[in-house]
């Protein structure tokens, strides 16, 4: 049997008898691997695997500038201080094979809004520190139109031209009349973009892009293993520090001593990497609340389906109405609707026929539909 046959073989036996565990962007299968491939790939026989396929049906909301996960794990793999990365088995068409991480997610451990012990935000800052070593040369090539390095305001640019442009515009003829409901306009999103402000010089470096508590497992040992690397890209390291402070679901006076422990540990690796931290922070935190409201609504009308029971149209507005009212600053929106007008809106958009329909104002509040 050939090579590609086999792995063609693990791939059917992954997703007939594996695990699976469905992430946004990835179908995961996880099975022991055969004993002859096992030995092809020199690890232990019944070593757990991961067999990633790529969704077809996830909604276009986050950015992914290296499109082969599997090429950015081969680049950090035995790269000096990164803690140890997943390993990329073997890449075919259409899937991946991974390295299975044993362990616990933190986030299983520790829920969001719950604080965490200095140990583990110890490792944590480290980590995103480390990656300020990481030389541009390692990484695998970047699109031509990408900000030059230390152009920081440009970076964020470019971050928030590709929202706007792939996120919000694109979805825009399903989604748009929920936001509309909500009370986003169409403008938004564009408006926040022409507002950015000139920022300091900092070096790029490498971003994971995605350090929240679900993509930190906590192996038997107590030491965390970031997994999941495929929104990874290279850029400010501050927008990393943004993303993590928002999507990890800190208690609030924990997010200040975060920032303080991040500023202590890069200065120790790049100084300059902290320049102007208090000033353009909040400007990353903005764009990514900014952002995940999109992404958040969008995902959560989409699983609600056609005919939504009660349960889910009450946990889709809790994290809906709870996107917009962090999201509201920055969007420049007039108001948070209640958390009944999110349920109705959500209801409305999912029973609705022609989603391309416009809403009708009905009272108070945001818009809805008519019909049934």
């Amino acid at each position: 049997m050939s090579a590609a046959s086999e792995w063609d073989e693990l791939r059917q036996l992954a997703t007939d008898q594996g695990i699976c565990m469905s992430g946004y962007h990835n179908l995961n299968h996880v099975v022991e691997i055969p004993f002859h491939l096992a030995e092809l790939l020199e690890i232990p026989p019944a070593t757990k695997v991961k067999l990633r396929i790529p969704r077809s049906d996830s909604l276009t909301v986050v950015e992914r500038v290296w499109p082969d996960e599997g090429a950015v794990l081969d680049a950090l793999a035995g790269l000096r201080g990164i803690a140890d990365t997943p390993r990329c088995f073997v890449r075919r068409e259409g899937f991946s094979v991974h390295e299975y991480v044993e362990g616990t997610a933190l986030s299983q451990l520790c829920p969001p809004g719950k604080p965490l012990e200095s140990r583990y935000l110890d490792q944590i800052v480290g980590q995103l520190a480390a990656f300020t070593r990481v030389p541009a040369s390692a990484l695998p090539p970047l699109p031509e139109e990408w900000a030059h390095d230390r152009d920081c305001r440009a970076f964020l640019r470019g971050r928030a031209q590709f929202a706007e442009r792939e996120v919000r515009s694109a979805n825009w003829p399903e989604f748009g009349p929920l936001f509309t409901a909500l009370g986003v306009p169409e403008s938004a999103s564009r408006e926040l973009r022409d507002r950015l402000s000139v920022m300091e010089r900092r070096p790029f470096a490498l971003l994971h892009a995605d350090v929240h508590r679900d993509n930190l497992i906590v192996r038997a040992d107590g030491e965390l293993c970031l997994v999941d690397w495929e929104l990874a890209m290279w850029g400010d390291p501050l927008h990393d520090l943004a993303i993590h402070l928002v999507r990890m679901g800190y208690p609030r006076d924990q997010e200040s001593e975060v920032v303080e422990r991040w500023r202590r540990s890069v200065e120790q690796v790049r100084r300059d990497a902290v320049r102007g931290l208090d000033d353009d922070l909040p400007a990353y935190i903005a764009y990514e609340r900014a952002q995940s409201l999109f992404a958040d609504t969008m995902r959560v009308a989409r699983a609600l389906g056609p005919h939504p029971e009660s349960g889910q149209v009450g946990a889709g507005a809790y994290l809906v109405r709870e996107a917009l009212r962090v999201a509201a600053e920055p969007l420049w929106l007039a108001g948070v609707p209640t958390l009944t007008e999110v349920a109705r809106a959500l209801v409305g958009w999912c029973r609705h026929a022609d989603r391309h329909a416009a809403p009708v104002t009905a009272g108070r509040g945001p818009s809805t539909w008519t019909g049934r």
